[in-house]
């Protein structure tokens, strides 16, 4: 075999070779044409310079947006940490009060942590059901609330920068 064969079988002609027959077309074109060919080449300069600023500005706008969620993979390993929490809260006796306001102590501080980084719970008691915030798990039939409200919350949802990353689970009324 030979070692040419991974080469074009056609060598291009080299870019001043190019330019040269470029330079000679435009000897060749009256004014009114060079006037043309000038206003086309600005024009198609324009376009490639906005072209190049919607480019920037679209990275810019991914790069922006992939920092803002880039706790999402976090909050979704610590939100069943705090889900537990509650459940610990809500499932303690009353003759261990003591430990109870401990472990209130350090939900509310991871709480407050959390908010330090745009994290923000979903506390919809008493809201409009909100298909974009809540998921619905249970209807109730209760006469002294108004229809489609969440009359109970069985686990916060989460906001990360006012995105949802956990929709808070709920149970809606549902009047007949």
């Amino acid at each position: 075999m030979n070692e040419d064969n991974n080469q074009p079988k056609e060598i291009e002609e080299p870019i001043e070779n190019q330019e040269s027959d470029d330079d000679s077309e435009l000897n060749t074109l009256t004014y009114e044409e060079l006037q043309q060919k000038n206003e086309e080449l600005k024009e198609e300069a324009l376009r490639a310079r906005a072209e190049l600023e919607n480019f920037k500005k679209r990275v810019s706008a991914e790069v922006t947006n992939t920092l803002k969620y880039a706790n999402t993979e976090l909050l979704n390993a610590l939100i069943p940490i705090i889900t537990s929490i509650e459940k610990a809260i809500e499932n303690t006796e009353d003759q261990k009060s003591i430990d109870k306001e401990g472990v209130l102590l350090i939900l509310n501080s991871f709480e407050k942590t959390l908010e330090n980084f745009n994290i923000a719970p979903i506390n919809p008691i008493g809201e409009e059901f909100n298909p974009e915030l809540h998921e619905a798990v249970s209807m109730v039939n209760e006469s002294g609330e108004s229809d489609n409200i969440v009359v109970k919350t069985l686990e916060r949802g989460w906001l990360l920068n006012e995105r949802v990353i956990k929709p808070a689970l709920v149970v809606v009324n549902k009047n007949n």
